[in-house]
């Protein structure tokens, strides 16, 4: 299995997407985003502030998603716990991807899949899927040793590219990950 598949997923698809500042992301509304589709270069700021308009939107409509999140590490979910509490009592489903450099909060629904020793240490992802819910943000950490943390990816509202990156992630991931439903079969 090419444990690599996702980070040829995600540069095949990163030009297809117009790029975009980070202060592109602070002039849209949450409306705007429904048909927001878009490539960008973010802090953890702007990553941050995708995220969150993703997680409300499960948050909102609960019991339609199935939630995939890379923190990249487990570490870094307890700064978002009382947030990710709130995520997976809203999904059907949570997946939560990262190096085990912490135990993961219980949560319910929920299921912790290390990523340590894979390409996928370098993503931040976040995929809500779900009837109506295609929402996908996929971005790679370039230069992870300068410390900066500076992200490059895309974020989309297209249910093909969602489902494409739950189908890379079942085949990465075949038994904690099961594959997905096409979105033509929602409805």
């Amino acid at each position: 299995m090419n444990k690599d598949i996702l980070s040829t997923f995600y540069n095949e698809l990163l030009p297809l997407f117009k790029p975009q500042t980070e202060g592109h992301i602070n002039q849209l509304k949450p409306k705007d985003l429904e048909h927001a589709n878009f490539r960008y270069i973010f802090s953890v700021d702007g990553m941050i502030k995708i995220s969150r308009l993703i997680e409300d939107t499960v948050i909102k409509t609960p019991g339609v998603a199935d939630t995939h999140v890379s923190f990249q590490y487990f570490s870094r979910i307890a700064a978002q716990e009382k947030q990710y509490k709130r995520v997976a009592e809203a999904s059907n489903n949570l997946w939560l991807y990262g190096v085990p450099d912490a135990p993961l909060p219980k949560f319910s629904r929920t299921v912790g899949i290390s990523t340590g020793g894979t390409p996928l240490e370098e993503y931040w992802f976040v995929v809500a899927y779900g009837p109506g819910i295609y929402t996908t943000l996929l971005a790679k950490e370039i230069d992870p040793e300068s410390g900066q943390r500076i992200y490059e990816g895309f974020f989309t509202f297209e249910p093909q590219t969602a489902y494409q990156i739950i189908s890379v992630l079942n085949q990465m991931f075949p038994s904690q990950v099961p594959s997905p439903i096409s979105p033509s079969e929602h409805q």
